[in-house]
C-alpha cells in the first residue's frame, strides 16, 4: 500500500555504538522503506519511507509484469533503483546525527522484479553502487545463496521474526503486496508465503478505478462476496501446496484472476472477493491460541485486518508494536540484522523455512 513520505526519530543513541542501515522495497513497488538499527538490532533509531517517483514506479512495473523489456531497460532502472536506495541511506544518517564511520553496513533487499522459487530470485538497486554513493559497505544480494543451496529463497523474515519474539512463542505475519507467515512454537520456526495479501487487491483497483491502493478497504466494503468465485480462486494449486513454497506478483496477477472471472460481475464484488480470498488463505495457517502480530503495508487496510479477528476468534491479534518494532519498517528491520549476521559470518536462512539444503550466510558484500 502507497504511504506518505514518513519520518520518525527516536533520540535513543548511545556513545561508541555501531549501527545498521536497513533498505527495503516490497512486491508492491511502492517505495524505499529505510530504517537504522542499533548495534543488537533490537531497536530502530531512525525509520524513513521514500515513495518511487511516479515514473519509475511506473517502469519497474512494466519491467516486472509485462514480460517484454531489454537489458538497456533492466540496467537503467536498475541504476534508478540503487540511486534511490543510497539517498535514503544518506537521509537516515543526517535523520539519526549519525557520521557513516559510526555505521557497520547497509543491508540493501533492493527490489524484487522475478521470483520463482527454487529456481531464481532477482533483486535490483545494485549494492556496488550504493556503497558507492552512500560511502558504507553494503550487503545485498541476499535470496540467490538460499536458491544456489536448494531453497525457495523466500521467506528470509522468520529469522528476524524469531529474533524480535525473543522467548516468546507466537506467529508474525506480514502483510506485503505477498504475505507470509512465521509461526515460533514448541521451539519450532516454521513460515511461508501465504499467498496474495496486497497484489491483487492493488492491482484491481488501479484497472478499476486508477488508485495505487484502496485506503483503509473502503471500497472492498461496498461489495459483496461472490462465494462462488472466491472458492475457485482457492482452488489454486498454490493454496494447497505444501510448505516451503514461496511466491509473487509473478503468479499472482491480473492474469490470473482475469483467467477465472466470471462473465458479468460488479467491480466492486470483485474487490470484495479478492480481500476475503487473502484473509482467508493466511487465516487457515494460523495456530488457534497463539498471539498474532501483524506488519506491513495491509495494517492501513482495517477491513482486511477485522476479517482476520473475525475468522480467528481464538486469536489475540495486534501488530509488531507490540514488540517494540513499527509494523510498518519490520522488514527493512529486518535486512539490517541480515547484514550484521552476514558480517559477523553467520547465516540468515532457515532450511526448514525456504527448504535449502543448509545453513547459509548470505548477501553479498561491497566495500567501498
Amino acid at each position: 500500500m502507497t504511504r506518505a513520505l514518513v519520518v520518525q526519530v527516536k533520540n535513543i543513541k548511545t556513545a561508541m555504538a555501531n549501527y545498521y542501515i536497513g533498505l527495503m522495497s516490497g512486491t508492491s513497488m511502492d517505495g524505499v522503506d529505510g530504517v537504522v538499527l542499533d548495534e543488537g538490532c533490537q531497536k530502530i533509531i531512525t525509520s524513513i519511507y521514500v515513495p518511487y517517483p511516479t515514473p519509475l514506479k511506473t517502469r519497474l512495473q512494466q519491467l516486472s509484469q509485462s514480460g517484454k523489456s531489454t537489458l538497456e531497460h533492466l540496467a537503467q532502472v536498475d541504476i534508478e533503483v540503487a540511486q534511490l536506495f543510497s539517498k535514503t541511506a544518506n537521509q537516515l544518517i543526517k535523520q539519526a546525527e549519525l557520521s557513516k564511520k559510526d555505521i557497520c553496513a547497509i543491508g540493501s533487499h533492493g527490489q524484487t522484479i522475478y521470483h520463482q522459487g527454487g529456481v531464481y530470485s532477482m533483486q535490483i538497486g545494485h549494492g556496488a553502487l550504493i556503497a558507492e554513493q552512500a560511502g558504507v559497505a553494503t550487503v545485498a544480494d541476499f535470496r540467490l545463496q538460499d536458491v544456489a543451496a536448494g531453497g525457495q529463497g523466500a521467506p528470509l523474515t522468520p529469522l528476524y521474526h524469531q529474533h524480535i519474539l525473543g522467548e516468546k512463542e507466537g506467529v508474525i505475519i506480514n502483510l506485503g503486496g505477498i504475505a507470509n507467515i512465521t509461526i515460533v512454537k514448541n521451539n519450532k520456526v516454521s513460515g511461508f508465503d501465504t499467498g496474495p495479501a496486497n497484489t491483487l487487491l492493488d492491482a484491481w483497483i488501479k484497472q478499476e478505478k486508477n488508485l495505487d491502493y484502496d485506503k483503509c478497504g473502503v471500497w472492498a466494503q461496498s461489495g459483496v462476496i461472490s462465494e462462488t468465485l472466491l472458492n475457485i480462486l482457492l482452488e489454486d494449486a498454490y493454496f494447497q501446496a505444501p510448505a516451503p513454497k514461496s511466491t509473487g506478483p509473478e503468479y499472482f496477477n491480473l492474469g490470473w484472476l482475469g483467467q477465472r472471472l466470471p462473465a458479468d460481475y460488479q467491480a466492486q464484488d470483485i474487490a470484495r472477493t479478492l480481500l476475503e480470498l487473502s484473509a482467508v488463505s493466511i487465516s487457515q495457517h494460523i495456530p488457534a491460541g497463539v498471539s498474532v502480530y501483524l506488519c506491513g503495508g495491509g495494517v492501513h487496510n482495517l477491513l482486511l485486518v477485522e476479517r482476520l479477528k473475525t475468522l480467528n476468534p481464538q486469536n489475540t491479534i495486534t501488530t509488531t508494536s507490540d514488540l517494540g518494532i513499527d509494523p510498518d519498517f519490520v522488514e527493512a528491520a529486518a535486512f539490517a540484522f541480515f547484514a550484521s549476521q552476514t558480517l559477523q559470518d553467520k547465516p540468515s536462512n532457515l532450511p526448514l523455512v525456504t527448504g535449502a539444503c543448509g545453513a547459509r550466510i548470505l548477501g553479498a558484500i561491497y566495500k567501498r
